[in-house]
C-alpha cells in the first residue's frame, strides 16, 4: 500500500501565487527587441529534511544552457540520495531546440511572443526501483520581458518508454529573472513547472521548483558566481501515483562556471 502524504497547508495559496508571478512577467510591458538568454552552466548543492518517505534529501545538480547559432540546449543532471550520497541516483533530462526566428533570419513574433522553437527532449534514471526513459517531441515558446532573462512555455508529446504506458502531455512553462533589490542586494528568481498528462497507468502528475537566490558575489564586487537560496519542491501525484505528494523545502547553493 502507497503511503499518503498530506499535502502542507497553503499549497495551493503558493501554486496560485507562481502563476500569478508568471502571468505579470508576461503581461509586463514587452521589449522591444528580443533578447538571447545566456544561462551557462552551474553547479548547485541542495539539502532538505522531514520527508515523509526518505526523512531528507540531498542532491548535487549540473546545470547547462548553451546556444549555437539557430540551435541551443539545455539539460541537466541530478545526483541525489539520502545526505550521505551513498549509492544515488541519477537523474538527467536534455532538452535541444532550433529557433525559427534565427534559423530562417526572419523574426517569428506575435503580441509578447519573441521566438518559437522546435523542441525535443529525454528524461532518463539510472538507479531507480525500475527503468525510466521518456522521449518528448513539441514546440517552445519564449516570451519577451524587459532586460536579461527568460521567460518561456513548452509544449510536448510525452511518451514513457514501455508498452504498459501511452502517449500523453507535458507543458512546462519556466523562467530566470533577475530582481535588483538595490546596487548591492541582487535576487535572482528562477524555476519551472510541469505539467504532464494520464500516461495509462497511474494519474496526471504536476511538479514545481521554484529557486529564489542572493548573489552573494556582489556583495564583494564579483556578481553572478555565487548564489545563496532556497528551493522548494513540491510534487503532487509523484510519478503518477495519485493521492501521493511531496513538498520539500531546500537550502540550496548555486556555483556559476
Amino acid at each position: 500500500m502507497v503511503p499518503r502524504l498530506t499535502t502542507p497547508a497553503g499549497v495551493t495559496a503558493k501554486l496560485y501565487l507562481l502563476l500569478l508571478v508568471f502571468a505579470c512577467l508576461l503581461l509586463h510591458n514587452p521589449a522591444t527587441a528580443q533578447v538571447i538568454y545566456k544561462g551557462g552552466s552551474n553547479v548547485q548543492l541542495l539539502y532538505g529534511r522531514n520527508l515523509e518517505r526518505s526523512g531528507e534529501l540531498a542532491t548535487v545538480t549540473f546545470e547547462h544552457f548553451g546556444d549555437y547559432g539557430a540551435l541551443e540546449q539545455f539539460g541537466f543532471a541530478d545526483l541525489s540520495n539520502s545526505a550521505s550520497l551513498a549509492s544515488p541516483d541519477l537523474y538527467l533530462e536534455w532538452y535541444p531546440k532550433v529557433s525559427l526566428s534565427r534559423a530562417t533570419g526572419q523574426e517569428l513574433t506575435l503580441g509578447p511572443i519573441s521566438d518559437v522553437l522546435l523542441a525535443g527532449g529525454v528524461n532518463v534514471l539510472f538507479g531507480g526501483a525500475e527503468d525510466f526513459f521518456v522521449y518528448l517531441a513539441g514546440s517552445a515558446f519564449k516570451f519577451r520581458i524587459p532586460g536579461p532573462g527568460l521567460l518561456q512555455l513548452e509544449a510536448y508529446y510525452y511518451r514513457q518508454d514501455g508498452r504498459a504506458y501511452s502517449g500523453t502531455y507535458q507543458f512546462t512553462p519556466s523562467w530566470d529573472v533577475p530582481l535588483p533589490v538595490s546596487e548591492k542586494v541582487r535576487l535572482r528568481f528562477r524555476g519551472f513547472m510541469d505539467f504532464i498528462g494520464d500516461r495509462g497507468p497511474g494519474s496526471t502528475q504536476y511538479l514545481t521548483q521554484p529557486q529564489l537566490f542572493l548573489d552573494l558575489g556582489n556583495l564583494w564586487a564579483k556578481p553572478g558566481k555565487v548564489f545563496l537560496g532556497s528551493e522548494w519542491r513540491y510534487w503532487n501525484n509523484v510519478a503518477g501515483i495519485e493521492g501521493l505528494d511531496e513538498s520539500v523545502l531546500q537550502a540550496n547553493v548555486l556555483f556559476s562556471l
